[in-house]
């Protein structure tokens, strides 16, 4: 089959491994099918009301009324509906599926900031995934009120959705709490709708690495970070064996290079990790990763979904399949804003709405990359 890749008998026993083990932790302990978190099931609030200038506007379509004189076809009528038979996918999982992903400040999900946000589109279909950065200081409305300060709304970024939604604030009851807030702040501004979520914080980070023994980079420029206000050289560009702690680091830092060059060193750690995984050493460690994920994760993926999408990294090839896609910089706009919850001017991205949830929309179809 095409979406079988070159070296068939050991992407065959990953795949199989993943899904054994899997099986066997989370099968008698739980319903197959039964998410391991709490489950999104958003309701987009009714009371978001998105001001667009009258030029902008686009025109509603008008439907045409059908009169009961209107006469319909006999051979129309009387023809049976044609059933349409869902395509194969591999692995049996869904044509599509799409995952926020985020790495949360801290050591606890009681409170933080989202300071990575990410969502796949898994591609049961064609075999590919999808990884897509979006920016945690993007401006959105937050459909959240903060008491004494805000009604229906707060204005602020991104990462604060998930803030203002964990559990510590108290602030959001919705399904999800913080990745339920950020997932509906994510669809309410940009109509870009997430069907599972996963949070890994800064400590789970660390021992993730660890258990496979440190992850192999190349770093393309140095990295620096703060100490007392002044740029102070970390780590220089150059090939590294990288234990947890440094890792975590490197992912956190931005100093000289902000954001994105920030979110560039990620996806430098996420591929490396990947790759280590699947060594003979790494695939030694697949147990340990069970346990942190199992205790230490949130995620609301059923062991059913699991296996599929364990199963599918099994059959692709990580280097040519696994894309990561770089948010567009040039439909957003820099600006400094009041944050009414802060009380003083902040840094956003304040992003072309229209042209964003045009590029989103694109992603979903498959159509970009």
């Amino acid at each position: 089959m095409e979406y079988i890749k070159r070296e068939p008998v050991k992407t065959g026993i990953l795949a199989g491994l993943f899904v054994a083990l899997f099986m066997m932790v989370f099968f008698f302990a739980r319903w197959w099918d039964a998410p391991l978190g709490t489950e999104l099931t958003i309701t987009p609030s009714k009371e978001i009301v998105q001001v667009v200038p009258e030029e902008t506007l686009i025109p509603s379509t008008i439907v045409p009324t059908v009169s009961k004189e209107t006469i319909v076809p006999t051979e129309t009528a009387n023809a049976s509906p044609t059933a349409t038979i869902p395509p194969d996918t591999i692995c049996n999982g869904p044509e599509t599926m799409y995952v926020q992903v985020t790495g949360v400040e801290g050591i606890s999900y009681l409170y933080g900031l989202s300071d990575a946000i990410r969502v796949a589109r898994i591609d049961f279909l064609n075999g590919k995934i999808t990884i897509l950065h979006l920016p945690r200081d993007l401006y959105v409305s937050i459909p959240i009120a903060i008491p004494g300060i805000t009604e229906s709304v707060t204005f602020g970024k991104l990462n604060q959705a998930y803030f203002y939604g964990s559990s510590g604030m108290g602030y959001y009851d919705g399904e999800g709490q913080a990745p339920g807030l950020l997932a509906q702040t994510v669809e309410e501004n940009f109509n870009l709708k997430v069907d599972n979520y996963i949070s890994v914080n800064t400590r789970i980070f660390q021992m993730m690495v660890d258990a496979i023994g440190g992850i192999d980079v190349y770093l393309p420029d140095n990295v620096y970070e703060h100490h007392f206000q002044e740029p102070v050289l970390y780590i220089e560009a150059v090939i590294h064996h990288l234990d947890g702690k440094q890792a975590e680091i490197i992912a956190r830092h931005r100093t000289l290079i902000g954001d994105f060059g920030r979110v560039d060193n990620q996806t430098i750690l996420i591929k490396a990790f990947i790759r280590n995984l699947i060594t003979p050493e790494g695939l030694t460690s697949i147990p340990d990763l069970i346990d942190i994920y199992r205790e230490t994760v949130l995620m609301d993926f059923s062991p059913e979904e699991i296996s599929n999408i364990l199963c599918l990294l099994g059959m692709i090839d990580n280097e040519e399949d696994i894309i990561f896609l770089d948010f567009p910089q040039d439909l957003l706009e820099e600006k400094r804003v009041y944050d009414e919850v802060q009380k003083h001017n902040v840094y956003v991205l304040d992003p072309d709405l229209n042209a964003v949830v045009e590029f989103l929309d694109k992603f979903q179809k498959g159509i970009i990359p």
